[in-house]
């Protein structure tokens, strides 16, 4: 039990600088977490890692409110500047074969400011995570401010992935269920806090 909690401290912790930064420049934003960039002046489109904003091309699926103002808030932030991408110590793509990455604007991660604006939650959590502390913590404060996405009750999929566009979904993610399980969520995150901390002083 101990030495998996370890472990877990070590997947968050010592290796997020592990990876290089490969320079890329921007082509055109296809949605506020989806992008076509040009690396060695050849295309690629690129998912990113650990954040879901809402749809806005999607198939069969209307455009959800914020989706437009987080393509254009990715787009602003990296069209003209020294843009690079780093892939996580767990692997270059998903499960479906999409290349996964961090995207930096210079040192700034364009992941963790998409989440920390409101613009994106958290979400899409395979097995990279090399960033997904500093994500969460984002995303915790921009849920506090209410900020975008978090701005609309019952907007964000909590028990899930995605967003609620529909009046129904949207009342439904505020019944007394989800509440619930928000709460047991938070009662857990808690304690595995606690754990990690106390195996960091053990080995401190």
């Amino acid at each position: 039990m101990i030495l998996s909690a370890f472990a877990l401290t070590l997947n968050f912790t010592l290796f997020q600088s592990d990876m290089p930064k490969v320079k890329a420049t921007f082509d055109h934003a296809i949605d506020g977490d989806t992008l076509s960039i040009k690396v060695n002046n050849r295309k690629k489109t690129v998912r990113l890692l650990l954040v879901d904003t809402p749809e806005s091309k999607k198939p069969n699926t209307p455009v959800q409110p914020y989706a437009i103002e987080a393509a254009r808030y990715t787009e602003s932030l990296v069209k003209t500047c020294d843009m690079s991408i780093q892939y996580d110590t767990k692997g270059k793509k998903d499960r479906y074969g999409r290349e996964l990455v961090y995207l930096y604007c210079g040192d700034t991660m364009i992941n963790e400011a998409l989440v920390r604006q409101g613009y994106a939650r958290v979400g899409y959590i395979y097995q990279q995570k090399d960033h997904l502390n500093e994500l969460l913590a984002a995303q915790k404060k921009a849920k506090q401010q209410g900020l975008k996405i978090w701005s609309i009750k019952g907007y964000v999929n909590t028990d899930g992935e995605g967003f609620n566009s529909t009046a129904q979904q949207r009342q439904d993610e505020t019944d007394i269920g989800v509440q619930i399980r928000e709460a047991l969520h938070r009662i857990l995150d808690a304690a595995i806090d606690g754990l990690i901390k106390g195996i960091k002083n053990i080995f401190n």
